[in-house]
């Protein structure tokens, strides 16, 4: 028999027949697995019936089975006569497993293909957790449950591990949250959290920072940061001031009681943006304040929920932050994992920390260049983001992703997929993303897509500012040097043309999907766009319609228009400012 290797970017495959078999259905058993675990046979069904309808024909059977000999997160696929076996020491190692299986396989229209083999899932970092920032009425904040109950199991099938979301109604949309909209936030929190266990992942929230909703008494905001801003200050809270420690401790008690029953496995302290103070009694705010306050809450919230992880996060930490901090660290026992910004990452590789904690970093895959971000559509930034891992490689062990929404879906499989696989490469999980979610396409024609997207999302405006300094849409269209604004559109056209053609190449049940309308859209607003050097041409304005469907940004785009914005995803029918 002819033999061959297959390389899976986030999968160990080998020894497959050169020849796949052809199969018109699958099976699915569930048998060997307890009765609450039996779900995943519905998620496996679902998506290869997605993707290829059954008919009469050659069935693929898929069995399940535990195996304790296996250890921590890998699992093993064995494909043989039709039947694939996957296997796993829990049940989370059975969901990464299928998700190799699932991505291994060839869809076509009436039928799909898998070679005979092994292939396998075999993780090289421990945490790998998304973000689910569920607020500023984004899609987190406004999709159904059914929704984004399916996203969880979609990313679970990808190997991320643990979910990071607000269960309790977010402090910075408090003021504006009517009973309906905190009992419909609160029903979603019961349904994503049974998910989320039920995969046998992490279900994380916050454990506490110093930020509460804006109409707290004015007496007792925190002071704002000379050196600039790193949090929205309207929403913070001084603890050294009078009465405002037991006010903010009592709203952090009462939200984490809220949320007791929903059992949470992971709790994050956060420093800034949203936090900070810069008062004299609390800075430096990392390595002063910050620790002060975290100490006090995680003393609270080990009664409320005992036996949960304490992740801390250095986010926006400056040196003066970390040498106050790494004092306190040294003489303290309780943090489970440190999260580290990019600068975190520079500062770790010249000063170790004072014990052996693990690091993880914070990917901010939402909040990066063109602004409104995400509001023309998907942003696939996917050589950036092997440009950052590879910088703080030596000293992490996993990554905390920051989401505002689903435009960036391709960015989150990137830097899943390099974590799982350090040896990969950026386009390797492109063409795979284009293998499974956009069966059909030409997996080189969706990389050269990405590229030249990449290329033209703006993150430097013409007046200098970058990344999260908002440089507009409406600002490069019009200000841009003459010369930038004609590559930009040279670029554009053949990036339109090319999504056309892969367009006509996807499955004709994958065609509507939101991942491939949301780049596709991308694409042809950039067309229009730079063609026209107006960022609100009819056809733009006709995308940017269906762009808030797809976000349900609609409660956003009646904010822009009514003055009260609140909101980044948005598409940008008018400025934000």
């Amino acid at each position: 028999m002819k033999i061959k290797v297959l390389f899976v970017s986030m999968a160990i495959a080998v020894c497959a027949a050169a020849d796949a078999a052809t199969y018109s259905n699958v099976s699915v058993d569930v048998s060997n697995l307890p009765k609450e675990r039996q779900f995943v046979r519905g998620v496996i069904l679902s998506r290869v019936w997605a993707r290829t309808p059954p008919s009469a024909g050659a069935t693929l059977g898929v069995r399940f089975e535990m195996d304790a000999a296996i250890p921590g997160e890998k699992s093993v696929v064995a494909v043989t006569n039709g039947v694939a076996t996957v296997k796993g020491g829990r049940f989370r190692s059975l969901v990464f497993g299928a998700g190799v299986l699932l991505r291994a396989i060839r869809y076509g229209e009436t039928t799909f293909s898998l070679a005979d083999g092994e292939y396998g899932f075999s993780p090289v970092n421990q945490y790998r957790i998304v973000y689910f920032a569920r607020h500023f009425n984004n899609w987190y904040h406004r999709a159904g449950a059914d929704e984004m109950v399916r996203y969880v199991e979609d990313l679970a099938l990808w190997g991320m591990n643990g979910y990071l979301m607000q269960l309790d109604y977010p402090a910075v949309d408090m003021v504006w949250a009517s009973e309906g909209d905190k009992a419909v936030f609160a029903a979603a929190s019961v349904a994503l959290s049974e998910r989320v266990r039920s995969l046998d992942m992490d279900l994380i929230t916050f454990g506490g920072d110093n930020c509460m909703p804006e109409n707290m008494p004015p007496g007792i905001r925190a002071t704002k940061d000379p050196k600039g801003s790193r949090g929205a200050d309207e929403y913070n809270v001084c603890p050294e001031k009078p009465g405002a420690l037991d006010c903010l401790m009592r709203f952090w008690r009462e939200k984490m009681e809220r949320q007791r029953h929903l059992s949470v496995s992971g709790l994050v302290y956060w420093p800034f943006d949203e936090g900070g103070c810069a008062c004299e009694k609390c800075a430096p705010w990392g390595g002063n304040g910050y620790v002060r306050l975290i100490d006090r809450l995680r003393r609270m919230n080990e009664g409320i929920c005992p036996g949960a992880q304490h992740i801390v996060s250095t986010w926006f930490f400056r040196d003066d932050d970390w040498k106050g901090f790494c004092n306190y660290l040294a003489k303290q026992d309780w943090i489970n994992a440190l999260v580290i910004n990019d600068y975190g990452a520079k500062y770790l590789l010249k000063h170790p920390l004072p014990k052996d904690v693990p690091v993880i970093t914070f990917p901010e895959i939402s909040m990066w260049g063109r602004f409104p971000w995400g509001g023309t559509g998907a942003n696939p930034l996917p050589a950036r983001f092997e440009r950052l891992y590879r910088q703080c490689q030596p000293v992490v062990n996993g990554f905390m992703l920051y989401s505002e929404g689903i435009y960036e879906d391709v960015n989150k499989i990137v830097v899943n997929g390099l974590y799982v696989s350090p040896k990969s490469a950026h386009d390797d999980m492109i063409r795979e993303y284009a293998r499974w979610e956009l069966p059909g396409c030409d997996e080189c024609d969706f990389v050269s897509l990405c590229t030249m997207l990449e290329e033209i999302y703006e993150t430097k405006s013409s007046t200098g500012m970058k990344g999260r300094k908002r440089p507009r849409v409406s600002q490069h269209v019009k200000d841009a040097p003459p010369e930038e604004l004609s590559r930009r559109e040279r670029i554009a056209h053949e990036a339109a043309a090319l999504a056309d053609r892969i367009d006509g190449m996807i499955l004709p049940r994958m065609r509507r999907c939101w991942r491939w309308r949301q780049l596709y859209l991308r694409a042809k607003i950039d067309e229009a766009v730079y063609s026209a050097r107006d960022a609100r041409t009819p056809a733009a304005l006709t995308a940017y319609g269906e762009l808030t469907n797809l976000y349900h940004a609609e409660k956003q785009v009646e904010r822009l228009y009514d003055g009260t914005w609140r909101g980044y995803t948005c598409p940008p029918y008018a400025d934000h400012e």
